[in-house]
């Protein structure tokens, strides 16, 4: 029988077995796979070549079939020897099943929360029982088990009811005039699944009552730009509506700003919710950094760390500092940055985040890299990767083995770079995640130029830059076009490197980005100096050594 709220199988996130208490190790990724899989049918029959279908997505091997027999053998001795009688893997001609009680299943948990939350009148009643819906998931569905087409099969239908929950619960929570509490979680979502049009109007919405109308009237043209570039359609007229009601202010909306309110964050100030204030500005700074609006979210965290300070809330005040701090490292503010990461990290140690704290060293690891400390860097980077390895977070790790091969890459160690960038590339892979192998292609590049193998750059380089355009990743895309600005350089294409690179530093200007802006000149200076153009190359390079020298990047050492 259950003792805790704790026991039974997990699935929204990484797979996991708990009874009395007690975690059960499951070492291979086909072994959490396959628990997952029966429990998400549990009390039900699973067809044995479903199981191989979705065992083997890319095509099962000879002796699949026993394979799988061998794998619910070694689960039942598990499960056996942790929860006795209570939890079995049943057999039948036909395939296997999980006996289990449904309520041990959080899948289950939150199916029948969401439920019965959809059949509730209340709208208090309502969202408590959406909260813990929502707290039961921990990441994605059977995280790091299911990958590739299995993970599509297996895993969509949740993740929409997830979704739905989201939606429901701010609906719910709007009615109830809790438009700021829910703000920061809308704009996440948003930032994820900008096409998908309910959640971008609940958090249009909680703009507006906020105060915040421009915001609210960007969402609505973010949302019209992905809808356009991903899938060729206009917002509904739904949306469409909702602009229009937003643009005249239209009483019915409700909220302050209805009311004629100057809007933005004075608004949630004259309210006295301060903290509604921190949480709309962590919320926004994310959103502006995903955007590449590096100056914007600066501010934006800013605004949140002020707040959270003057709450003493250190757990919202530490992701401030995180945000603030990784913000300004990419943008080249290095001791900003480093400033803001050592006080988040010592503030995430302090409450015991380790994800929080890997994070940050990960961080001052890339700030070290940066100013060309190579040794620290790898220290720090390697402690941050052991973390993510520790609690499982392949996307952090994928980072990280990215991050490390640069550190090679820089001193000249091509092949452990490309091992280093190969294991990222294969890990965001196992992720679905083609923008983050585009990082690894990109980078891949980069060692195949300094090793003169041009044509497998060409090849790597040109699928990262597809990627970055079609995801409309600003920074992606000059960083390719510096790149292809090199591997130009390389095949002596004179005019098309220097196009590719005055395009790069079209984009850098745009962004704000003076280092990036400053390395790519280096290129163009090498360029120069090949076309004979000496007083250009000189202005070239000493424009981006006083660049190097007032920020304490690693080429100005």
């Amino acid at each position: 029988m259950i003792d805790s709220p704790n026991d039974g199988v997990r699935v929204l996130g990484a797979v996991e077995f708990r009874w009395a208490g007690a975690p059960v190790a499951l070492r291979r990724r086909q072994q959490r796979l396959l628990l997952g899989v029966l429990a998400l049918s549990a009390g039900r029959i699973v067809p044995l070549q479903r199981l191989v279908e979705v065992l083997w997505p890319e095509g099962a091997p000879q002796g699949a079939r026993r394979q799988v027999q061998v794998l619910v053998s070694r689960l039942r001795g598990l499960l056996a020897g942790a929860a006795g009688s209570d939890v079995e893997v049943l057999a039948t001609g036909s395939g296997y099943g999980l006996r289990i009680d449904p309520m041990a299943v959080d899948a289950h948990r939150f199916a029948v929360l969401k439920e019965r939350a959809g059949a509730s009148d209340d709208d208090e009643e309502k969202t408590g029982l959406l909260r813990q819906a929502l707290e039961l998931w921990r990441g994605p569905v059977l995280d790091e088990a299911a990958v590739g087409a299995a993970r599509d099969t297996l895993c969509v239908r949740l993740e929409e009811a997830r979704r739905e929950a989201i939606e429901e619960h701010a609906e719910a929570s709007l009615r109830l005039g809790r438009h700021r509490q829910v703000l920061g979680a809308l704009a996440e979502e948003v930032a994820t699944a900008p096409t998908r049009e309910r959640l971008v109007g609940l958090l249009m919405l909680a703009l507006y009552r906020s105060g915040r109308i421009a915001e609210a009237l960007d969402a609505f043209e973010r949302s019209r730009a992905h809808l356009s570039e991903e899938l060729g359609l206009d917002p509904g007229p739904a949306l469409v509506r909702l602009r229009l009601d937003i643009l005249r202010g239209d009483p019915r909306l409700g909220g302050r700003a209805g009311q004629g309110g100057a809007g933005g964050p004075e608004t949630v100030r004259r309210s006295g919710d301060l903290e509604g204030e921190g949480l709309v500005m962590l919320g926004l700074g994310r959103i502006r950094f995903a955007q590449d609006r590096f100056t914007e979210s600066v501010a934006a965290y800013e605004e949140a760390r002020r707040a959270f300070q003057r709450l003493g809330d250190r757990r919202h005040l530490a992701a401030a500092l995180s945000g603030l701090g990784t913000v300004r490292a990419e943008g080249g503010w290095f001791a900003e940055g480093e400033t803001d990461l050592l006080e988040a990290a010592s503030l995430f140690s302090a409450l015991g985040d380790q994800a929080g704290h890997a994070h940050a060293i990960y961080m001052l690891g890339f700030v070290e890299r940066e100013r060309g400390d190579d040794e620290l860097a790898l220290w720090l980077l390697s402690r941050a990767l052991e973390t993510y390895q520790k609690i499982g977070d392949l996307r952090c790790q994928a980072l990280l083995q990215r991050s490390i091969g640069l550190v090679h890459r820089a001193r000249g160690e091509y092949g452990h770079a490309a091992t280093r960038t190969r294991e990222s590339r294969r890990l965001f892979t196992v992720l679905s995640d083609p923008h983050g192998a585009a990082y690894a292609d990109q980078s891949l590049a980069k060692i195949r130029i300094r090793v003169g193998d041009l044509p497998q750059a060409e090849r790597a380089l040109q699928a990262s830059l597809r990627v970055f355009t079609r995801q409309d990743d600003r920074f992606g895309r000059a960083l390719g076009l510096r790149t292809l600005g090199e591997l130009r350089l390389e095949q002596d294409a004179t005019a098309e490197s220097r196009a590719a690179l005055s395009a790069s530093l079209d984009l850098w200007d745009t962004l704000e980005l003076p280092l990036w802006r400053a390395r790519t000149l280096s290129v163009l200076a090498r360029l120069e100096s090949r076309d004979g153009e000496a007083a250009h190359a000189g202005a070239a390079r000493q424009e981006s050594t006083a660049i190097f020298s007032r920020i304490g990047s690693r080429e100005g050492r």
